[in-house]
């Protein structure tokens, strides 16, 4: 009996389950980025770069077609 005990891992489908719920959580975060004016790919990055919004943090048009973010938004 030369059995080495491994602890706890994560079954495929919890790990499935667990990606999911991570990309659902991202994915609110982002749609509340772009309720504030950012574009859909500029708010997966701001997810991953300031997290959810603050009430001041937003993002303005700096031109055509062109939208940056601030941290001094009144939207």
């Amino acid at each position: 009996m030369n059995e080495e005990r491994r602890g706890w891992r994560p079954t495929r489908n919890q790990k499935i389950v667990g990606v999911l719920v991570l990309l659902l959580v991202w994915t609110v975060a982002a749609n509340r980025w772009t309720d504030k004016g950012c574009q859909l790919g500029q708010s997966y990055r701001l997810v991953v770069t300031h997290g959810a919004p603050e009430r001041y943090e937003g993002c303005v048009e700096e031109g055509r077609d062109r939208v940056e973010y601030t941290d001094d938004y009144y939207g």
